[in-house]
């Protein structure tokens, strides 16, 4: 059976994630424990699963203490302040 794209990005992104939190040393448990998730949740972000939901990914996300950035993807002049992004998360999440 073929995969459609959203699953292959999916896949995509669990695996670098996955990378990311390995670089870093932590145990999915870690993760899990920090990010207020199941394990089996830190397992379906990094295998690509489709069964989660936005809630888990930032909790994984969180549990990684990593910061999502967006830009424009034909965008050449980022426009917005990288340390002024990372301040607002910290003013929301003061931990």
């Amino acid at each position: 059976m073929m995969k459609n794209n959203k699953q292959n990005y999916r896949e995509v992104l669990g695996e670098r994630l996955r990378a990311f939190r390995e670089e870093r040393g932590l145990t999915a448990y870690k993760v899990a424990q920090k990010g207020k998730i199941q394990i089996g949740q830190v397992k379906a972000v990094e295998l690509g699963d489709s069964n989660y939901t936005i809630d888990i990914f930032l909790g994984y996300i969180a549990g990684c203490d990593l910061y999502m950035y967006f830009a424009e993807k034909d965008n050449t002049i980022d426009k917005h302040d990288f340390n002024e992004i990372i301040e607002k998360g910290f003013d929301k999440n003061p931990e």
